[in-house]
């Protein structure tokens, strides 16, 4: 390689016009006082003792103590694997940075494929900061302790979290009911009706990306699916870790009618008013009716759930939860009213 290349790679490597003549004269001299250094390397005096200087901090000269001072030039295979350490250090924080605000991905409808640790981890906050009413989780262990302080904070704003975690151990308690187990399944995630996440539990590693994919999703019938294998699928299969003492407090609302047709049960509240939000089941057609709870239904495996509502004008409807199809409405919201 000519000297000339020599130097546009040093160039390469941060290096400006001067401190690149200062260090080749070193190399090809050896020690040298600030004065020889300035004129055999055509250095201009004024400016020698700043790129003595930068020189230094970049590692690639030191100085000898006394006078006169002479500039002594690093070894080149020990500058060369500082730059390359440093290198590899920047390059792997910048990898992370970049895979934070951008993950190569493609969207099909309403799901995303994602492939980063971080992306996933970013996600994963969103969805609980989002959530209004209702968390459904299933994490390792691991990755609870890691958020548990939104998890706290999400609980005290009175959303509904229920916890499913993956390991062994003490779990902190930051939903309203957790359940455990040793051997794990899919990471899911379920936030409210409108987000979820799913990942097949070998894709997360130990490095930023994901081994093999993850989703991200916003479509109603699929978030619907993740729900039903979450509670009637994985949700049995767990030991009950923590379970707390339920309050009735007014007004309250309820997004899956499945936990409104539990408060009947335990609280007794047949002849309770409640105002639903939501659509005709043929139709489509959005519908808003208020009315008392005259009675309710849950089959044996809990997969069904209704309740029956009678208006102050005599009107009676069967009211479904998500994607109820043999009842008369789908219910969006239900508020139990004081």
């Amino acid at each position: 390689m000519e000297e000339k290349e020599v130097k546009s790679r040093l160039k390469e490597l941060g290096l400006n016009e001067y401190e690149v003549r200062a260090y080749i004269t070193l190399l090809k001299n050896g020690p040298l006082t600030a004065g020889e250094l300035a004129t055999i390397s055509k250095v201009p005096q004024p400016r020698i003792y700043d790129v003595i200087r930068t020189l230094m901090a970049k590692g690639f000269v030191t100085t000898t103590p006394g006078r006169p001072m002479k500039v002594v030039p690093s070894s080149p295979k020990k500058v060369m694997e500082a730059i390359r350490r440093r290198y590899n250090e920047r390059l792997e924080e910048l990898k992370a940075e970049l895979e934070r605000i951008y993950t190569p991905r493609k969207e099909v409808g309403k799901v995303t494929v994602i492939k980063s640790k971080i992306t996933f981890e970013e996600h994963l906050k969103e969805a609980i900061e989002n959530a209004r009413h209702h968390l459904s989780i299933a994490l390792p262990l691991d990755i609870v302790e890691r958020i548990k302080d939104k998890l706290m904070e999400k609980r005290a704003e009175r959303a509904i979290v229920h916890l499913f975690v993956y390991g062994t151990g003490e779990v902190p308690l930051v939903a309203n009911e957790i359940r455990i187990r040793e051997v794990p399944d899919p990471i899911i995630v379920i936030q409210d009706r409108e987000m979820g996440i799913y990942l097949p539990y070998e894709a997360i590693d130990s490095n930023s990306s994901l081994h093999g994919y993850g989703l991200i999703i916003r479509d109603s019938n699929l978030l619907f699916m993740i729900d039903r294998y979450f509670y009637h699928a994985l949700w049995p299969t767990g030991m009950v870790a923590y379970k707390e003492e339920r309050k009735l407090e007014l007004p309250k609302e309820y997004i899956h009618i499945r936990d409104l047709v539990r408060d009947i049960q335990r609280f007794d509240l047949l002849g309770a008013k409640v105002e639903v939000f939501g659509k005709f089941t043929r139709s489509g057609v959005p519908i808003y009716i208020m009315g008392k709870i005259i009675d309710f239904f849950e089959d044996e495996g809990k997969i069904i759930s209704n309740i029956t509502i009678e208006t102050e004008e005599g009107q009676r409807y069967v009211v479904g939860g998500w994607n109820a199809s043999l009842e008369d409405i789908e219910a969006e919201r239900i508020i139990l009213l004081e």
